[in-house]
C-alpha cells in the first residue's frame, strides 16, 4: 500500500490563516475534499493548491464564496477540456504513423 501525502486540517488551516471552520465551509459546499489515511484526515497536495485559490480569490480579490465556486467550476472544465484535446491528439498522431504511406507515383 503507498501512503500518500495527507496535510491535516489544522495544519492547513494554520498556514493559510483560516480557521479549521472556513475549511469545513469549503468542504460543505463540494468545494474541496479531503482524504483519510488511518488516523490523519486532511488535504492532498492539489487540494491545498484548490485551498490556496480559494483564499487567494476571497482576500485578494475580494470575490465572494458563491464567484469563486463558478471560478472553480470553469477551472475544472477547463482542465477537462484541456485532457480531452490532448488524448485526441494522441490519438490522431498514433492514426497518422500507422497509415502507410501515400503512393508518390500518381
Amino acid at each position: 500500500m503507498t501512503s500518500r501525502m495527507i496535510i491535516p486540517r489544522d495544519e492547513a488551516a494554520r498556514h493559510l490563516a483560516v480557521s479549521t471552520q472556513v475549511l469545513v465551509r469549503y468542504e460543505t459546499r463540494g468545494l474541496v475534499h479531503t482524504v483519510r489515511e488511518g488516523a490523519v484526515e486532511g488535504y492532498e497536495p492539489t487540494e491545498i493548491r484548490r485551498l490556496w485559490t480559494i483564499v487567494s480569490c476571497q482576500r485578494e480579490l475580494g470575490i465572494n464564496l458563491a464567484g469563486v465556486e463558478a471560478i472553480l467550476k470553469l477551472r475544472d472544465e477547463l482542465t477537462a477540456v484541456h485532457q480531452r484535446l490532448d488524448a485526441f491528439t494522441r490519438e490522431l498522431r498514433e492514426a497518422l504513423e500507422a497509415e502507410p504511406p501515400a503512393d508518390s507515383d500518381a
